[in-house]
């Protein structure tokens, strides 16, 4: 009996430890990890300019401060993040609600990038490649100081 309640208690604690794995964090963890926003078109000053954005920067869709996992590729330049679980969840209606639209990705004050959501992302895995998305790449593996950065 007493061997069975060891075993029960262990195999509570491997699955509660499974289910509670802690989310990763950039080094800085003042930042957030990056924000994300609905784009705003602006009015045109001539006609040469082509059609430019802003966002409402006191109002961000959504704050990602940590992901659940975490992925250089072989490359050591191209990064894979899954969002948490309810980032993920947020991330999922949002690419919804943006179908066909933009979505743009600022960090430490800049945009990094403008996501063009060609189908929903359920899922909650985004994926960086270089050099397509370099500027994100790169920022993320040195705000998680992993791989090549500058």
């Amino acid at each position: 009996m007493r061997a069975f309640t060891s075993s029960l208690i262990l195999a509570l604690v491997i699955i509660g430890t499974v289910s509670k794995a802690a989310d990763i964090r950039p080094a800085d963890t003042n930042t957030p990890l990056f924000r994300i926003f609905a784009p705003i078109p602006m009015k045109r000053a001539t006609s040469a300019i082509g059609t430019q954005l802003t966002f409402d920067n006191k109002r961000p869709l959504l704050v990602v401060h940590s992901v659940s996992d975490l992925r250089l590729a072989r490359d050591n330049k191209s990064v894979l993040i899954t969002l948490t679980r309810a980032d993920a969840k947020k991330f999922a209606e949002m690419t919804q609600k943006y179908n066909q639209g933009l979505l743009l990705f600022e960090a430490e004050g800049r945009v990094l990038e403008a996501m063009q959501i060609t189908t929903p992302v359920v899922d909650g895995v985004l994926g960086f490649k270089y050099p397509d998305e370099a500027a994100v790449a790169e920022y993320l593996r040195r705000r998680f100081r992993i791989g090549e950065f500058r």
